[in-house]
């Protein structure tokens, strides 16, 4: 379970961990390979991609290839898209501190708009997070609907599995409120083929929303997980060209395998 009492970046006590804490029971996603100081060294910064795309497929290959097999979605999107938001880590967890307000305020009958929230709160929050999701992500997902239908069900939920519901988990950062009205729990999410298996009914329901290509328009569909829109500005404003230059190098990976020395990577 999410546990722990931490300060939250404006210095007001939160039930939840802080921005940038540690979840209990998860592990800290490694390090990003876009490190400052080894921005100067093109080498050293393709070396250290390949290693994070090895781990990607040394961990992932063999169940993003058979969850794929059943829709047109590329693995090395799939893979692109672990490499973006948890390095790999199959144990990754992010609590979201304004999700959790908003859930909160939806299981106590106040009508709590997500968009009540202004951008600069929301930001100041989550800037020491790792890739955190847009507020207009969220806005997606966690509408007048959501609230009519599953307010009940929030209502009865303790506090706990309120803020699992307020947390990401695994290899691409699912939200837990996306269990809300499916089958299965929060935790399910750990498992990989249940985890890839709902981030591939999520981006199908991405691209139905939005008319994209799922074989195609990949980077469109990289800011659709990021912030919910195909045009809208990441977090990071590096997300999209990050993830389109880490699946060149799966698709590398997956016509040479492991241990096949390659040259920097084109930027």
């Amino acid at each position: 379970m999410v546990r722990g009492r931490f300060r939250e970046a404006g210095g007001g006590e939160y039930g939840g961990p802080a921005p940038g804490a540690k979840v209990a029971g998860a592990t800290e996603p490694p390090p990003l390979p876009s490190c400052p100081e080894a921005a100067d060294d093109p080498t050293a910064d393709a070396a250290r991609e390949r290693r994070l795309l090895e781990r990607v497929y040394t961990r992932c290959h063999a169940v993003i290839t058979e969850v794929c097999a059943y829709s047109s979605v590329p693995a090395a999107f799939l893979a692109a898209l672990v490499a973006n938001e948890s390095g790999g880590d199959p144990q990754a967890m992010r609590f979201e501190p304004a999700v959790y307000r908003h859930l909160k305020a939806v299981a106590e009958g106040r009508r709590a708009a997500y968009a009540g929230l202004s951008r600069r709160d929301f930001d100041a929050e989550i800037a020491e997070m790792l890739h955190p999701k847009a507020g207009s992500f969220h806005a997606v997902f966690l509408t007048g609907p959501f609230r009519a239908t599953h307010a009940r069900e929030l209502a009865a939920s303790r506090d706990e599995a309120l803020r699992e519901l307020a947390t990401s988990w695994g290899f691409t950062q699912i939200m837990g409120y996306h269990l809300v009205g499916r089958s299965g729990t929060v935790r399910d999410l750990l498992e990989p083929r249940f985890h890839f298996r709902l981030a591939l009914e999520l981006l199908a329901l991405f691209a139905e929303r939005y008319q994209l290509d799922l074989a195609r328009e990949f980077a469109e569909m990289f800011r659709c997980w990021n912030t919910g829109q195909p045009y809208a500005q990441t977090f990071d404003p590096d997300y999209v060209t990050n993830g389109l230059r880490r699946m060149e190098i799966y698709r590398s990976l997956e016509s040479t395998g492991l241990g096949v020395v390659m040259g920097p990577v084109a930027r």
